[in-house]
């Protein structure tokens, strides 16, 4: 099939282009001939949108992504989209369309009744499309929510996201962090949304810091200015338990490698878990993910600290099989669905 992925190009920066990426190297690596148009990206202010070109690449993995004109969906057998597209783009033909739900429910429907932003009402309008074929997530959890808006025909979930698991690996270079490592390196990289952040786990670390020395934490994705954010920053300087920040880091398989553990706020397997389990990171996640080494309440401090307890004093080095994010068990599941649209 000749399938076209629209979604923004943000190479190290935003996952949802991981994710679609992966996607489109799943639909490579089955055979397909794939193209991937730019949307372009809108900026921290929810406001600047920067349009989309063709001819930019990102050459990282088996898969080169060299984005195309949007005219390339005139002859696709199949279109996917993984953000908001313009409409001629979608018009100029009409092969099906398969829309991918990356955004959480809660993230959708939260600002819009603020009156910031539509995504909710959107994907509840698209859901009607006779031509939307089907609406892809790739966390069950979501299902019960989806329900709502979306017909159960149309909804197909993913066991878990794919993750390209031969550049996500234990094997690889591996990042130093220097004078600002640790004895005990735990990175945290999850990016800030209006539903979930890093505040819970981030006091987590301050309670467990303030017991355990030797401990450093990494920052990653964090946003500025950093305002408040501060605050937390400074007493986890105070107690010496500060590692790196960085906004966006390139190379982030490198930072999982080299971490004892990966701590995330989420319930779900988001691209930072996923990543980080692929590279045999063990992950302290909300007690209700799956896929997580370690669970706990991350809205609770006291718990995370005892997690994070546990970790370090017992054997972290248990992985967990990364086989249900590898693109081939995407590709059994999405070939079923292929074949029968």
């Amino acid at each position: 099939m000749r399938i076209v992925h629209f979604a923004p190009f943000a190479p190290c920066a935003c996952g949802l282009y991981e994710a679609a990426r992966d996607m489109a190297a799943a639909d490579y690596e089955a055979g397909h001939e794939v193209y991937f148009v730019d949307t372009g990206i809108t900026l921290g202010n929810g406001e600047t949108h920067v349009p989309g070109a063709p001819g930019k690449e990102d050459r990282r993995g088996f898969f080169d992504v060299i984005t195309a004109d949007p005219t390339c969906a005139r002859t696709a057998d199949l279109l996917v989209a993984h953000t908001g597209v313009p409409d001629p783009w979608f018009s100029i033909c009409q092969a099906p369309l398969i829309w991918v739900l990356h955004g959480r429910p809660t993230a959708c429907f939260g600002p819009e009744q603020f009156g910031r932003g539509h995504s909710y009402s959107l994907i509840a309008e698209i859901a009607k499309w006779p031509r939307v074929k089907k609406m892809i997530t790739f966390w069950p959890y979501h299902i019960q929510f989806w329900l709502n808006i979306i017909p159960e025909e149309k909804l197909f979930c993913l066991e878990a996201p794919p993750v390209d698991i031969t550049r996500f690996s234990p094997n690889g270079p591996t990042h130093d962090f220097g004078e600002l490592g640790g004895d005990f390196n735990v990175a945290l990289a999850d990016s800030w949304r209006e539903d979930i952040d890093l505040f819970g786990v981030a006091h987590g670390a301050l309670v467990f810091a303030r017991n355990n020395r030797g401990v450093k934490f990494h920052f990653y994705g964090m946003e500025e200015p950093l305002r408040c954010w501060n605050y937390i920053i400074d007493e986890l300087r105070n107690l010496g338990a500060l590692g790196e920040i960085w906004s966006r880091r390139p190379n982030i398989e490198e930072i999982y490698r080299a971490a004892d553990l990966v701590l995330s706020p989420h319930r779900i397997a988001t691209r930072v878990i996923a990543e980080a389990i692929c590279c045999g990171t063990p992950v302290v996640a909300h007690y209700d993910c799956e896929f997580a080494n370690y669970g706990c309440d991350t809205n609770d401090p006291s718990t995370i600290a005892s997690a994070l307890i546990s970790v370090r004093q017992h054997d972290h080095s248990v992985s967990v099989d990364p086989t249900p994010f590898s693109l081939s068990r995407y590709n059994q599941a999405i070939g079923e669905l292929y074949a029968n649209l």
